[in-house]
């Protein structure tokens, strides 16, 4: 007997066939499922797709130039502050799926440190952009403009 396809799983499908090459790690730690990456097109991509099943979304950046970072360390603790979970994130993005509740994030890059209460809610999802100053992060664009030759300057 034939079953017709989905059109979300044609989407699927399609988008496992073209980004072979991103392989993110999905985790679970005390009930709660995560992933983290980011870095590349694929995993972006791949990230958006998990998106729906997720009820956080972490996106960690460089102040200024906005661009990603990765080695972020992160550490949720409950409403009564017990640690519910503690990772270094893969890439730019983290999403999760928490119980719904308050929480506070500690991130830490790069000798810095932040804290951030969020809520999560039983609907919708809950996104964090979250900045440190980072000398060493640079955007595509700088870096084309560091490799585009001085006129006068010696070869």
């Amino acid at each position: 007997m034939w079953l017709p396809l989905r059109p979300t799983f044609l989407l699927l499908a399609l988008f496992l066939a073209s980004s072979a090459g991103a392989q993110l790690s999905l985790q679970s730690a005390d009930g709660i499922r995560y992933a983290s990456g980011g870095i590349g097109e694929g995993e972006r991509d791949e990230l958006v797709l998990m998106l729906p099943d997720y009820n956080l979304k972490v996106v960690a950046a460089a102040k200024g130039t906005g661009a990603f970072l990765a080695d972020v360390k992160l550490i949720a603790l409950d409403a009564r502050g017990a640690k519910v979970l503690e990772t270094t994130l893969d890439g730019p993005w983290f999403v999760a799926r928490f119980p719904p509740g308050r929480y506070e994030l500690e991130l830490a890059y790069g000798g810095a440190a932040q804290k951030r209460p969020v809520t999560i809610s039983a609907q919708g999802r809950r996104v964090e952009y979250v900045y440190w100053t980072d000398a060493s992060a640079t955007t595509l664009k700088s870096m084309e403009q560091a490799e585009k030759p001085v006129p006068g300057a010696a070869k």
